[in-house]
């Protein structure tokens, strides 16, 4: 009896018919993880790039529309920086156009383009005063545009498992000169 049950744990110990389903049960769940992993990192990169993306063409309208703020006086060095956080324009160190609400929300509606879930909570705008230009001259002082997209993050699809429920973007910002068009002209 002791022969035969040595027989069976010597051909148990050598027979691998059953190895793959095993080494396949290990390596499955770490496959899966992996590929959820790089797919979520993925969307994290494409998220960051939309918000770079949606940041260039705030800027840009903000240079080519009429400015938010009243710019009608910026000098050099002055500095007027707009934020609507609920909608409504406020400035400091100016005070907002007549249309200031309108622009911001084509604005908003542009960078909504490139980048969905945007609100005007996360745009601040700063129109500055540059040594480009005079205030005598026609074409007035050009000023700098910049414009800051803040508290943009990106929330995980898969990332709660393993306890990072979101990301959060650094601040994007973005800078051009503008035009003198309606600067100095009041």
């Amino acid at each position: 009896m002791l022969a035969r049950f040595r027989t069976f744990v010597n051909r148990f110990a050598r027979d691998e018919s059953g190895a793959f389903l095993i080494e396949f049960g290990i390596t499955f769940p770490v496959l899966i993880l992996l590929s959820f992993g790089l797919l979520e990192f993925s969307l994290v990169v494409f998220d960051y790039q939309r918000a770079a993306e949606a940041t260039r063409r705030g800027v840009r309208l903000a240079i080519i529309q009429e400015p938010i703020p009243n710019t009608a006086n910026l000098l050099q060095d002055a500095v007027i920086v707009c934020k609507a956080p609920d909608g409504t324009v406020t400035c400091t160190g100016g005070s907002p156009g007549a249309n200031a609400d309108a622009l911001f929300a084509a604005l908003l509606a542009e960078m909504q383009v490139a980048y969905p879930t945007l609100n005007t909570a996360n745009i601040i705008i700063t129109f500055s005063g540059t040594d480009v230009g005079s205030s005598g001259d026609v074409g007035g002082v050009f000023p700098l545009v910049t414009l800051q997209l803040t508290g943009v993050r990106h929330d995980m699809i898969v990332g709660h498992l393993i306890g990072i429920d979101s990301v959060e973007f650094p601040d994007f910002k973005a800078t051009v000169l503008g035009n003198g068009k309606w600067v100095n002209t009041a």
